[in-house]
């Protein structure tokens, strides 16, 4: 995550989700869609640093099933 490279504290690689976090001062809300999977395997082949594109192509036959929610969330206090 830039936002805090140069906090020595807090210096690396960052990889992963980081919460919700739009905008104070957006004009809509943001959708996040979470997903969850169920693998016939233990763990994906999967270096430390992946891309989303590398998971997608590791999950590739391995799904036995799979459940998504969406919900909105904004931190502008007009749109509450």
């Amino acid at each position: 995550t830039m936002w805090f490279a140069e906090d020595a504290d807090l210096a690396g690689q960052w990889n992963g989700y980081d919460g919700c976090a739009p905008p104070w001062n957006d004009s809509i809300p943001h959708r996040y869609t979470f997903t969850v999977y169920a693998l016939g395997i233990d763990q994906l082949d999967l270096a430390g640093g992946f891309t989303r594109t590398e998971m997608d192509d590791a999950l590739e036959g391995h799904v036995l099933a799979s459940s998504s929610i969406t919900g909105t969330y904004t931190q502008n206090p007009r749109l509450l």
